[in-house]
């Protein structure tokens, strides 16, 4: 419920709530129609390849039928459409049910000999023609459901606190299906943002009722801290009478993205477990693999845009080489040789102590970030290669040697290892990055300890899904040239 004055409104009406009970429905034609169009891509594609004369076919009961049908049950089975889910776990998610469903497909039409023979080329096409149209159609989906305010969960919140806050905020911005707040119960909410907006019931014996009344088939009880017989009292009371019941256990601020459940069921009980990915050597070498394999492939676009720069370079600042090392801490606290194309004066430590001692406020940013914003030392063409973090192509040079990785933690000085306290033994543990967690949340915007928390975070939960997000991410925000100084 929202607030209006003094007078309160539902969020959610008859028309969302026959919109939800139809959303399984809609989704079935969506990814239905997504499939037939990648099918239909494909063999276009495939016809008209060089040597292939149109030889391959389908027949219509698989086309149209037994593909699509597979491809659709593959999706349920990896919950692919959850609401409460990352954007781009979706996408990790259905290229793992695209993948499935094709192999499922493969062996089908080989085992039955349904179609004349199985054309390779028009399994690796049609693998990448579902993907996309898959993730299009969702995403089309989403965004005129979210448009016409359709779709959407009518939810009922007990807590009124950070944890529900930050609950209605990541299903705002991620592009999953939204839920309508239907309801707050809190006994002693504490947020400004939450009380302003949204009416709180303050007394939980009404929540039993209220579910009832309004048909709510969702819940989430929101508040970590509560204690375990009040939450089991709720649990036993809530669960009969909804599809849906959750709740937030107390371990936030614990790596979750790696977290596994395992289930005793004769003792019922649940034991958590913490992967740590990058503790194994497997991973180790196929994130090395990974970043060879990526620092090749984008040669293409660095060498001719590195050449380019280190021209200006040396045209600004006739003399000095282009391409300059600066020390940094890298794996197991050992120093390296850090590359950078030239973005400051020749004398940029002189220039750089003697406008600090003029300026005390900038002394203290510099104390704080080891930047500024206002850096003098900087030069017309370096601020041009900050902004767009071109000035960090040479590390790529680092990467190939094994110095550093495209994705990892900032390289930091050593006057930056006491920031890190107890986590830098974290820091130690993996090769730093040239893009990384920090960068795609703020760059220099961010403070030094949200650094250090997005660093270990990265470090406790890699996955190669993480890496390759995270570098589109990068390129994405370099094009907006955003928070970079």
């Amino acid at each position: 419920m929202e607030a209006d004055g003094k007078h309160c409104k539902c969020e959610f009406s008859r028309l969302n709530y026959i919109s939800t009970k139809l959303l399984p429905i809609v989704i079935f034609a969506v990814e239905y129609i997504a499939v037939l169009i990648a099918e239909k891509l494909s063999l276009i594609i495939q016809h008209n390849l060089p040597g292939m004369n149109g030889q391959f076919y389908i027949s219509d009961l698989y086309f149209y039928g037994i593909i699509p049908l597979v491809f659709i049950f593959f999706l349920y089975y990896t919950k692919v459409n959850e609401r409460f889910i990352l954007y781009w776990e979706t996408l990790q998610r259905t290229f793992y049910a695209v993948l499935y469903s094709e192999i499922f497909c493969v062996v089908l039409l080989y085992l039955f000999k349904t179609s004349n023979y199985v054309s390779r080329a028009y399994v690796v096409i049609f693998f990448a023609m579902a993907f996309i149209c898959l993730c299009i159609s969702r995403q089309l989906l989403i965004k005129t459901c979210r448009r016409l305010n359709l779709m959407k969960e009518a939810v009922v919140f007990i807590g009124a606190g950070k944890t529900t806050q930050k609950i209605i905020d990541f299903t705002r911005n991620n592009n999953c299906f939204g839920i309508n707040v239907a309801g707050l119960f809190d006994e002693t909410p504490k947020i400004k943002d939450i009380t302003e907006k949204y009416h709180i019931f303050r007394d939980l014996e009404e929540t039993k009722d209220y579910i009832q009344r309004y048909k709510i088939r969702t819940v989430i009880i929101a508040v970590p801290s509560m204690e375990k017989e009040r939450l089991l009292n709720l649990i036993e009371d809530l669960q009969p009478i909804v599809r849906n019941l959750m709740f937030v256990p107390n371990i936030v601020g614990m790596p979750v993205f790696n977290l596994e459940v395992k289930r005793l069921y004769e003792n019922n009980m649940v034991l958590l477990g913490i992967k740590n990915n990058l503790a194994k050597k497997t991973n180790r070498r196929i994130k090395r693999v990974f970043d060879i394999v990526f620092s090749l492939a984008t040669m293409v676009i660095i060498l001719p845009v590195s050449i380019i720069v280190m021209i200006g370079i040396m045209i600004e600042s006739p003399g000095a080489s282009p391409i300059f090392k600066h020390y940094r801490v890298g794996k197991g606290g050992k120093l390296f040789p850090c590359y950078k194309f030239r973005s400051m004066v020749p004398n940029a430590q002189e220039k750089l102590k003697a406008y600090l001692q003029k300026n005390p406020e900038a002394q203290q940013e510099w104390q704080a970030n080891f930047k500024l914003k206002n850096d003098p030392r900087i030069t017309k063409i370096g601020k041009f290669i900050r902004k767009t973090s071109i000035d960090e192509l040479p590390q790529f040079i680092n990467v190939l040697k094994g110095e550093m990785s495209w994705v990892g933690p900032r390289p930091i000085i050593k006057d930056e290892v006491h920031y890190y306290g107890k986590n830098i033994q974290d820091y130690y543990s993996v090769l730093p990055g040239i893009t990384g967690m920090w960068q795609v949340n703020g760059r220099s915007e961010t403070s030094y300890d949200e650094r250090v928390k997005l660093d270990v975070w990265y470090i406790r939960n890699w996955s190669v899904w993480i890496d390759i997000v995270l570098l589109i991410k990068t390129f994405k925000i370099v094009i907006c040239k955003k928070g970079a100084y």
